[in-house]
C-alpha cells in the first residue's frame, strides 16, 4: 500500500480522474457544480459586512476617488470628468444640464486618482450602476464578486473537461474560501482581490494544457490570445497581476506532446496579444481623455494640464519596499522618505527646479499644475524622479549584493511563514485547516522525483502570485497573495480521496451466506 501511494499513477490521481464513472454522472456533476458554486459564493455576498478582516492588505491605498468619475461616464460616456457639485440629479438630462449651466465646476482629476494610472478602475463601477439603474453611491464590489464567482465556475468546468473534476472542485472550494480573497472581494471597497481572481481565470484557461492529453489545435492557439488580452485588461486595474504572465509562459514552454516550434509560437502569441491589448486600452483612454478635455474646455471647466501615467510607478515602490528588512541603507516603506531622498538629488544632479513650498506628506503646498489651483504637484511627477530612485536601488544592490540577497531570503521565509491558512467557508462560518507554507517543499520534491508533471505544473502555476512580496515588499499583508499552500492542500485532499478509492477497489468481497457449507 505504501509503495502504491508513492507511485506515479497514484500521485497523478488516475482513479479519481475516472470518478464519477459514466457520462450521465459526469454531466450531473457538471450541472450541480455550476449551480452550487454561485449559490455558495452568494453566502459571502450576503455576509459581506460581517466577514473577518484578519487577512487584509494594508500596504497600499488602492482606490482614491475614482467613483467621482462615474456620473459622467455612465450618463454621457465622458471620462475623466467630475464635478464639484454635491447635489447631483441622477438622469442623462440632468448630466447634460450640469455641463451646460455649471461648467465651472467640472474637473478632470480628483486628488491624484486619474494621473497615477490604473485607469480601468472606474469601469469597475459600471456593473453596480447598471444594476441600480443609476450611479448612486457606486461600488466596485459587485463587479469584483461577479468576476471571482465566474472565474471559480470556469475553473471547475475546465478541470471537469480535463478529467480531473474532483481536483477542480477541491481547488474551487479552497480558493473560494480564501479569507484574504473573501475580504478583499466582498467586504472591501477596493481592487486588491484582482491578482487572485486573475490567477483563477488564467488557471481555468490553462488547466487542459497542464496534463499529457493533446489539446485541439483551435483551442491551443486561442488560449494565449485570451490570456494576453486578459492580462492587458487587468493591468488597467492593478499592476500586480502582470507577474502572472510567467504562468502561461511556463505552461507553453513545458507543454506535453508539442514541438519546440509550437511552444515558442504560443509564447510569442501570448506576448503579442498582451501588447495588442495594452495598445488598444491606451488608445481608448487617450481618446476618452481628448474628448473629455474638449468638453470641459467648451463648458468653461478646468482641463487637466499636468503629467499623466497609464500605469503605476515602477521603481518607487521597489525603493520603499526595501524598507521591510533594510536597516543600513536608508530605505523605508514611506512615500515621504523616498521623496526626501530624491528631491535634493534632482536639484543637485539633474538641475530640476524643485518647488520651494513646504511639503505636506507628498504634496507641495500651494503648488499646482494649473493657474486655478485645482491640480496639485507631487514629487513623483518631477522630471527624472524615477531615474534617481532607480539609480539608488541598483547602485546599492551592485555595491552590496549580500545585503540584497539577505533581504530576499528574509522575504522568502516570511512568505512561507505568513501564508493564508487553508479553510472551508460558508457565509460567516469557516473551518481552518492547519497547514504551514513549507509543506510545499516536500510535496514539490515528491512530484519532481516521480515525474508527475501535471501536478508539479499546477503548483508552479500559482507561484508567481508570491513574486510581489518577494521582489517589492513583504509586509502589511502582501504575503497573503500567495496561493500555493491552497493548491498543495487541494492535492493532499485529492490524494486522500484517491487512497480511499484504491482501498474500496481492493477491499475483499463479503463472503456469501452459506458459502462455507
Amino acid at each position: 500500500m505504501a509503495l502504491h501511494i508513492l507511485s506515479r499513477s497514484f500521485l497523478n490521481l488516475e482513479r479519481l480522474a475516472r470518478f464519477p464513472d459514466g457520462r450521465r454522472a459526469r454531466g450531473a456533476l457538471l450541472v450541480l457544480g455550476c449551480a452550487l458554486i454561485p449559490a455558495w459564493q452568494a453566502t459571502f455576498w450576503a455576509a459581506r459586512d460581517r466577514l473577518s478582516d484578519r487577512y487584509r492588505l494594508q500596504a497600499s491605498t488602492g482606490l482614491l476617488a475614482q467613483d467621482k468619475f462615474v456620473y459622467f461616464l455612465y450618463y454621457l460616456g465622458l471620462f475623466p470628468v467630475a464635478t464639484e457639485r454635491e447635489d447631483l440629479v441622477y438622469s442623462r438630462d440632468a448630466a447634460r444640464e450640469l455641463l451646460a449651466r455649471h461648467g465651472e465646476t467640472l474637473l478632470m482629476e480628483w486628488k491624484n486618482s486619474y494621473r497615477s494610472g490604473s485607469l480601468g478602475t472606474t469601469l469597475l463601477y459600471l456593473p453596480d450602476a447598471l444594476l441600480k439603474g443609476a450611479p448612486r453611491d457606486p461600488s466596485v464590489r459587485p463587479c469584483n464578486a461577479m468576476a471571482l464567482t465566474a472565474g471559480l465556475v470556469a475553473l471547475f468546468v475546465s478541470f471537469w473537461y480535463a478529467r480531473q473534476a474532483i481536483l477542480g472542485l477541491l481547488l474551487v472550494v479552497l480558493l473560494g474560501s480564501n479569507p484574504f480573497q473573501l475580504h478583499e472581494v466582498y467586504a472591501r471597497e477596493n481592487t486588491f482581490g484582482w491578482p487572485i481572481t486573475t490567477a483563477v481565470w488564467l488557471l481555468a484557461l490553462h488547466a487542459p494544457l497542464l496534463g499529457e492529453r493533446k489539446a485541439a489545435r483551435g483551442f491551443l492557439w486561442a488560449v494565449p490570445v485570451a490570456a494576453g488580452l486578459l492580462l492587458a485588461s487587468v493591468k488597467q486595474v492593478r499592476p500586480e497581476p502582470l507577474v502572472l504572465i510567467l504562468s502561461p509562459l511556463g505552461c507553453y514552454l513545458l507543454l506535453a506532446q508539442a514541438r519546440w516550434l509550437v511552444r515558442v509560437g504560443l509564447a510569442l502569441v501570448l506576448v503579442a496579444a498582451y501588447g495588442a491589448g495594452t495598445w488598444a486600452w491606451a488608445s481608448f483612454f487617450d481618446a476618452k481623455f481628448a474628448q473629455a478635455r474638449r468638453v470641459v474646455e467648451q463648458a468653461g471647466g478646468h482641463p487637466y494640464v499636468g503629467p499623466r501615467s497609464r500605469s503605476h510607478l515602477f521603481w518607487h515602490p521597489i525603493w520603499c519596499g526595501l524598507g521591510d528588512f533594510d536597516t543600513t541603507h536608508g530605505y523605508k516603506w514611506d512615500d515621504q522618505a523616498a521623496a526626501d531622498y530624491a528631491l535634493p538629488v534632482l536639484e543637485r544632479d539633474y538641475g530640476v527646479k524643485v518647488p520651494a513650498a513646504r511639503r505636506t506628506r507628498v504634496l507641495f503646498e500651494n503648488t499646482y499644475w494649473d493657474k486655478a489651483g485645482r491640480y496639485y504637484v507631487m514629487p513623483y511627477e518631477l522630471p527624472h524622479y524615477e531615474d534617481v530612485i532607480r539609480d539608488k536601488v541598483l547602485g546599492d544592490i551592485a555595491r552590496d549584493p549580500l545585503w540584497y540577497f539577505g533581504i530576499l531570503a528574509q522575504r522568502a521565509w516570511r512568505i512561507a511563514r505568513q501564508t493564508t491558512s487553508p479553510r472551508l467557508a460558508f457565509g460567516v462560518f469557516s473551518l481552518e485547516i492547519p497547514m504551514h507554507g513549507l509543506i510545499a517543499v516536500p510535496v514539490l520534491a515528491l512530484l519532481a522525483a516521480r515525474r508527475c508533471w501535471m501536478m508539479l505544473k499546477l503548483v508552479g502555476f500559482v507561484l508567481p502570485l508570491s513574486l510581489p512580496a518577494l521582489l517589492i515588499f513583504s509586509g502589511l499583508g502582501l504575503c497573503h497573495y500567495s496561493c500555493y499552500p491552497l493548491v498543495v492542500t487541494a492535492l493532499i485532499a485529492a490524494w486522500l480521496a484517491e487512497a480511499a478509492l484504491h482501498r474500496l477497489a481492493h477491499a475483499p468481497a463479503p463472503a456469501r451466506e452459506g458459502a462455507a457449507k
